[in-house]
């Protein structure tokens, strides 16, 4: 099926340089966003390495028979195996490269996007940067944030208003790299002609609303993905703009 995909990032209005990442490769059907934690302890490595080294991995693991870092999950297919092994070896990256100088201790990044596997696409997320299904008039939130205020939220405990303007609404409890090891939530789903994916960091969430999101891709209806990002960057902006803000959109046609 066609698709077409367009990915943007900006550092904000409040912050200093940008340490959000982003990969919108057609060619591989790999769309990924990582938002780099640590500051001076250089979240923007720790997000680049993720993202690199996943998209390495993911191509020449196709191209030749090279060493996995994981053994295969006999409950995972092929591409769900292929995915969680490329994210396994880019936290052990990052882990490494954290114990090279004790400014990058703490370094670390999010991690959420898919793998295109046929008809279908294989989502990884790890963190609380997220995806979105947009479709039938309606906008779904298809991943769950590991927050420590979002497993309040799960249990009952607190509402999403709450959350979302909770003093700790940042602190994550999965993360790539801040660990030898680590637990992706990695799942399978079906995609279908006219669904909209939106991937992005909190930088996009943190300044507005599902509802929102879904009123400007209603408004730039027709005006294609590089106007909507445009859109979506620029309205997060002018709402605060306190983070980086990365956008990667994809849209399945007949």
């Amino acid at each position: 099926m066609p698709f077409k995909s367009f990915g943007i990032t900006d550092k904000g209005i409040v912050r200093d340089h940008n340490e959000d990442s982003l990969l919108a490769n057609d060619a591989e059907g790999l769309f990924l966003v990582a938002d780099g934690m640590g500051g001076l302890s250089k979240g923007d490595v720790a997000s680049k390495i993720a993202v690199d080294t996943i998209a390495h991995f993911i191509k020449d693991s196709r191209l030749e028979d090279i060493t996995w870092p994981i053994k295969p999950l006999q409950n995972y297919s092929l591409e769900e195996n292929r995915l969680l092994a490329a994210i396994s070896l880019a936290n052990w990256n990052i882990f490494n490269e954290a114990l090279k100088d004790p400014v990058n201790r703490g370094m670390g990044t999010t991690l959420v996007g898919f793998l295109l596997d046929g008809d279908q696409m294989v989502i990884a997320n790890i963190g609380d940067s997220r995806m979105y299904l947009i479709k039938d008039n309606r906008i779904q939130q298809i991943t769950d944030d590991h927050s420590l205020v979002m497993e309040e939220v799960r249990k009952g405990n607190m509402t999403l208003e709450e959350a979302r303007v909770h003093p700790h609404k940042h602190v994550i409890n999965r993360a790539l790299g801040i660990s030898e090891t680590t637990q992706a939530d990695i799942s399978t789903r079906k995609f279908e002609a006219r669904d909209l994916y939106l991937i992005c960091s909190d930088g996009l969430t943190d300044m507005l609303t599902d509802e929102e999101m879904f009123s400007l891709v209603q408004a730039s209806a027709g005006k294609g993905l590089s106007a909507l990002g445009d859109t979506l960057v620029e309205a997060a902006k002018n709402n605060g703009g306190k983070d980086n803000i990365t956008v990667v959109l994809i849209n399945f046609h007949e």
